[in-house]
């Protein structure tokens, strides 16, 4: 903490816990350094940016040649690249590792994801992987995820997934509601998805917590909620990096956008306000578990994660080519397995994708049963339903159908015509199928 008063009031309040004896609360960054053991290891959370830089130039202040500073806030990986540098120049040395598992996790274990230098590593690894939770296993659920920034960047994508996982099953719920099923109706339809397996996941669990929620009065919690949803950045930068580089990822960028525009509360009210109303209604049947749409909305959610975390780990595969992080992709998606947000049934068989074939073009090409035949036929027609009956705002479901629509086709014709639209405005030339070089048309005068 940047201040005694909260340091203190922890102490006292966790005096009688088991591992009380091992807390001391220091009064000032001298004394806390004081009280290390030399070479010292000093692990520091604070919000990310400003308040991490400042809180490592206080660290180099006091501390000795060789002691270890590891930052385990959601930091950008380009800073933690950054940092490492600068340290380790003045004699220090550094690691940036992300941590997930939220509240729970800092009390019961989360997932580590360290990067940086492998030296640093082994050897505060032991402490770590102490700390860390365990999968079904027993293997912690931590692993060096190489070096530079390679953790932060992990972390960066861990949780630009989980934007847009969360997001689908805030979609799935609209749709429900929409067309008629009560929150414990929803609910109930996604305990059945649920006992499925392959959809048994944290974030199921805590969105069919969230759509059961009573408030006091006994109205369902979500009728409560202001519809604004906050965010904390590592998605957005983790959008604007994967533009940076090229690599498609429309479903993790639609899970930005739609926080986005949720936040202009004020101006959906006033644009509704004045007369824009592109509302409409549904049947007016009331959705059961066994409709035919809860079926096929079942394959369209079960899609759309998959391509969801396909390109996550093609944005983690592409930035590791960038960067030369030395990424182990299957012994990263293994500490997602436990202590984390994403932990859930689908990593087994991704983590085990991705050992049998390191060269696997995309992880979508795992999954041919989920996905092929019945499965992207119900999920196409479960989007057309849905946009033809309402006004559900569905971004991530749509992205995710674009990406693998877009993903699985070996010719995409609008690229070719969009390829010489560009060489008629502007001489760009073009590329042919049939013939290497560059080549451009001879065009007529249009203006």
């Amino acid at each position: 903490n940047r201040t005694t008063e909260k340091t203190h009031e922890f102490v006292a309040k966790n005096k009688s816990e088991s591992f009380g004896a091992n807390l001391i609360g220091s009064n000032s960054i001298e004394e806390f350094v004081k009280d290390l053991k030399v070479p010292r290891k000093v692990l520091i959370l604070v919000p990310a940016g400003s308040a991490t830089d400042q809180t490592i130039q206080q660290l180099t202040n006091v501390l000795d040649k060789n002691d270890i500073i590891v930052d385990t806030g959601n930091a950008h990986f380009k800073d933690q690249s950054r940092r490492a540098a600068d340290l380790e120049s003045k004699g220090l040395r550094f690691l940036g590792m992300g941590i997930s598992g939220g509240e729970e996790g800092a009390r019961k274990g989360p997932a580590f994801f360290p990067g940086g230098t492998l030296s640093v590593w082994e050897e505060i690894r032991p402490i770590i992987e102490a700390a860390s939770a365990k999968a079904e296993d027993g293997r912690p659920c931590v692993t060096m995820n190489g070096s530079g920034g390679a953790g932060s960047c992990v972390k960066m994508y861990h949780n630009a997934g989980e934007y847009a996982i969360l997001q689908i099953w805030g979609e799935a719920y609209n749709i429900l509601s929409d067309f008629g099923a009560s929150n414990d109706t929803i609910a109930a339809i996604f305990e059945d998805w649920k006992a499925k397996k392959i959809l048994d996941s944290y974030m199921l669990d805590i969105s069919i917590e969230a759509a059961k929620a009573k408030d006091t009065d006994g109205s369902y919690l979500t009728t409560k909620v202001l519809d604004r949803v906050g965010s904390k950045g590592t998605g957005l930068w983790s959008a604007q990096e994967a533009l940076e580089i090229g690599c498609p990822a429309p479903s993790l960028n639609m899970a930005v956008i739609s926080r986005q525009m949720s936040m202009f509360k004020s101006e959906r009210i006033a644009n509704h306000k004045s007369g824009l109303n592109v509302a409409t209604n549904t049947t007016g049947e009331k959705i059961t578990k066994d409709s035919a749409l809860v079926g096929k909305l079942y394959d369209a959610v079960l899609i759309s994660i998959i391509a969801s975390y396909a390109q996550m780990f093609q944005c983690l595969r592409e930035q590791d080519k960038v960067h030369k992080f030395g990424l182990n992709l299957p012994a990263t998606i293994a500490t997602f397995r436990a202590g984390c947000i994403l932990k859930g049934y689908l990593l087994q068989p991704m983590t085990k994708a991705f050992e049998n074939d390191k060269d696997l073009p995309n992880l979508m090409c795992a999954f041919h049963k989920e996905i092929n035949g019945s499965g992207i036929k119900n999920y196409r027609e479960a989007i057309g339903e849905v946009t033809a009956k309402s006004s559900v705002s569905i971004p991530v479901l749509s992205a995710s159908l674009i990406y693998v629509n877009t993903m699985a086709q070996e010719v995409l014709k609008y690229g070719q015509l969009v390829s010489l639209q560009r060489d008629v405005f502007g001489r760009h030339g073009f590329e042919r199928a049939d013939k290497e070089g560059k080549f451009n048309h001879d065009w007529p005068e249009m203006q």
